[in-house]
């Protein structure tokens, strides 16, 4: 929807800054999409990735300006040398393309990454005479620890320069109540919370919907195509049917769960990996729990690894499938799940999992892996559950599938909730905390 403040302001320009593949920034994209219905209009400074949502590509308002890429003998130098390499190279190709823009009034910047990203954006506002908003979702001194070593010189010194150029920003936001006191306490940085919410492509659909994406999912993906059993020479998947002008889902399906993931250090998918191998073995003994097919998506540096793990396993009644979805498709496949599965593990303690966020929009549960500030997003036993182990999950998986479909279990239960309690809706939501926060006057020379 339109917000009602459109009509009461002047086309202001905003640029969007992500140091990384902006088709993978859902909450930058998400922004990208309020600051253009409120009518601002929006350049995209970020590196060139995975294409972004179409409402985006298409929207007038919006510009994109991509950098370039780091070349691959930087990438492949050692240390130390590829990591200055690296931030001279950012912060030249950052600083070029912000200056060459032509109206700038605000700048919107993603943290992380802190270096070279706001040392560079803190020059340029004081060039331009612009307000830098910055958007909080997690520490990047943090992230940098969990590859460096939390004690390295060169974690601190991302440290002092993330808090010494914070304190530039002229407003700031962040995703968690946990983080807006640790900001203000630690760095004397005022920050509005303001959480992640799923927008309006995140929602439920009907079994139509879902046969329908199914059976275009099977022209790529075999595991998603009809057994002979279950067509009889009818319309079919292997999770539904149409009979006539009627579509239902069939009784004797696998349980369908899916995972999104980064494939980085700050999700272990050994977790996941260890539950499946204990509800293979539950399988075998309790005849009334169903297959599994566990569907994760996402890119990232662990792929391949996992997947070599993964094919080593030799399950019979659980199939693990990797895929990479388009925008448009990833929320439809999520409004087909049965069960979500978040391993998000937090590097500060303080961000949330966007990918829950998502999956809540479409009213699909959620077992979530549990950390510091979980609870301000997943409340336990009434929108999914926390698990802390691979033990853990495994019961969860065992407690919520007996019996499945047929049998009435708790993940019934969540969705109801979700349903009913579940959603707090994007717009209404940036228009209250996001917006006031662009309106006011400032500049970078007065702050």
């Amino acid at each position: 929807m339109k917000s009602e403040f459109v009509n009461n302001t002047e086309k202001k320009c905003v640029s969007v800054v992500v140091l990384g593949d902006f088709g993978r920034s859902p909450r930058m994209q998400y922004h990208t999409l309020s600051l253009s219905k409120n009518n601002f209009r929006v350049d995209v400074v970020a590196y060139k990735g995975a294409e972004p949502h179409k409402r985006i590509i298409n929207d007038q308002n919006v510009s994109f300006h991509y950098m370039k890429n780091i070349p691959q003998w930087i990438e492949y130098s050692p240390g130390l040398f590829r990591y200055i390499l690296k931030t001279v190279w950012q912060s030249f190709f950052l600083f070029w393309t912000l200056i060459n823009i032509s109206k700038i009034n605000h700048i919107f910047l993603q943290n992380p990454p802190a270096v070279p990203t706001l040392p560079v954006i803190c020059f340029v506002c004081w060039l331009r005479n612009c307000c830098l908003v910055i958007d909080f979702h997690n520490y990047g001194y943090t992230i940098l620890g969990l590859s460096a070593g939390k004690e390295s010189f060169l974690v601190k010194i991302a440290k002092w320069c993330e808090r010494y150029f914070s304190l530039k920003a002229c407003r700031s936001i962040c995703v968690t109540k946990a983080m807006k006191e640790d900001l203000m306490q630690n760095w004397n940085v005022r920050a509005s919370v303001f959480y992640d919410c799923a927008p309006d492509i995140f929602h439920p659909i009907s079994e139509e919907e879902k046969h329908k994406f199914f059976m275009r999912l099977g022209e790529d993906y075999g595991q998603f195509r009809a057994i002979p059993s279950n067509s009889n020479g009818e319309e079919a998947t292997r999770f539904t049917k149409k009979e006539g002008d009627k579509y239902e889902v069939l009784n004797n399906r696998p349980a369908l769960i899916v995972s999104s993931t980064s494939w980085t250090e700050d999700e272990d998918f050994s977790i996941l990996l260890s539950a499946l191998e204990d509800y293979e073995e539950a399988s075998k003994q309790m005849k009334d729990l169903p297959d599994l097919l566990v569907a994760i998506t996402g890119k990232g540096p662990l792929k391949s690894y996992y997947e070599r793990l993964i094919e080593d396993k030799g399950f019979s009644h659980v199939e693990v499938m990797t895929l990479w979805l388009q925008s448009e498709d990833y929320p439809t496949f999520l409004a087909c799940a049965d069960l979500g599965v978040s391993l998000h593990n937090s590097s500060s303690g303080f961000d949330l999992p966007m990918k829950v966020v998502d999956m809540f929009g479409c009213c699909l549960p959620v077992c979530a892996f549990e950390f510091q500030c979980l609870h301000e997003l997943v409340k336990d036993g009434v929108f999914g559950k926390i698990f802390s182990n691979s033990r853990q999950l495994s019961l969860q998986f065992q407690n919520f599938l007996h019996d499945f479909p047929t049998k009435k279990t708790d993940l019934d239960k969540f969705r109801e909730n979700l349903t009913k309690y579940g959603r707090l809706e994007w717009d209404e939501n940036w228009n209250f905390v996001v917006y006031p926060l662009l309106t006011k006057k400032c500049s970078y020379h007065s702050n």
